[in-house]
């Protein structure tokens, strides 16, 4: 690469001072990208006179790669998030001239992201959720809520917990999805239709630079309340306090307290206590 990048600059510099030649009918374009791969192409052919090749500029490592033709197309995979210069090295050696036409290329990387979410206080199978703002123009937002497939309804509690987002893109089924939008959405509500264990995954797309990125999120929906440790009450710290909901077992809000059942009473201060009406 480096006698290349040499012989390259001697011959650029040899030509200093040749005539000039018609390259208004060269064309040099971006045709197809996947993901962080990028395609361009050219309508030279070479001949006795014309000869071409393609060449990538890294701004950062400030580095010259020479690409490979496929008959006036290439294509180059950016693995690191900066700028960079993809150019058409164009030379006449019949006329004695040369030129370069370039396309500047910049590659954003997400980093990280998160979603955040709450359940309605009054029904737990009602949820908000909020994806990482970019405050970029050419992001878009997508989401898929996916119902548990045999492979998550068989877990135990503790396998469920420690179940890693590797082994579930590796596991989970993606074929029973209940919800998901077409156009994009950062923000939106959801009402589950059952309780019970949910994947919710998230796409962020940078449709500038063709790059995305994709996450996974377990949601265990209108799970059992488990109570919290015990805390001294005192006059003064009941003054405010106010009751938030009444819930069942399985954290659903209920308006109406049966007898002998065993309900959930969450407070204002963050209190969850048991109680059981009596007849």
């Amino acid at each position: 690469m480096k006698k290349l990048v040499l012989l390259l600059t001697i011959l650029f510099t040899s030509m200093t001072g040749w005539s000039k030649c018609d390259f208004s009918g060269i064309t040099f374009e971006k045709f197809a990208q996947q993901g962080n791969e990028m395609y361009f192409r050219t309508n030279m052919d070479m001949d006795d006179c014309w000869r071409y090749f393609f060449t990538a500029y890294d701004y950062q490592l400030k580095r010259i790669d020479t690409l490979e033709d496929w008959g006036g197309r290439t294509g180059v995979a950016f693995y690191v998030k900066g700028k960079y210069q993809m150019r058409l090295n164009v030379v006449n050696v019949c006329e004695k001239c040369d030129t370069m036409l370039t396309l500047e290329v910049d590659i954003t990387i997400f980093g990280n992201v998160k979603l955040d979410y709450k359940p309605n206080i009054k029904n737990c199978r009602m949820y908000e959720f909020g994806m990482t703002n970019f405050g970029d123009t050419c992001t878009e937002y997508y989401h898929v809520v996916w119902r548990a497939d045999d492979y998550i309804k068989s877990m135990t509690e503790k396998e469920w917990d420690e179940v890693t987002y590797v082994e579930l893109y590796n596991k989970y089924t993606f074929e029973d999805y209940e919800a998901y939008n077409e156009e994009s959405q950062r923000t939106w509500k959801h009402e589950f239709r059952d309780s019970g264990r949910y994947l919710v995954t998230t796409t962020y797309f940078n449709k500038c630079t063709g790059i995305d990125t994709f996450t996974i999120h377990k949601l265990d929906i209108c799970k059992p309340f488990k109570t919290t440790s015990t805390k001294t009450i005192t006059k003064e710290n009941l003054k405010n306090v106010t009751v938030v909901g009444y819930y069942d077992m399985l954290g659903r809000n209920v308006d109406y307290i049966e007898p002998n059942k065993v309900y959930v009473v969450l407070y204002s201060d963050g209190r969850r206590v048991k109680f059981m009406r009596s007849n």
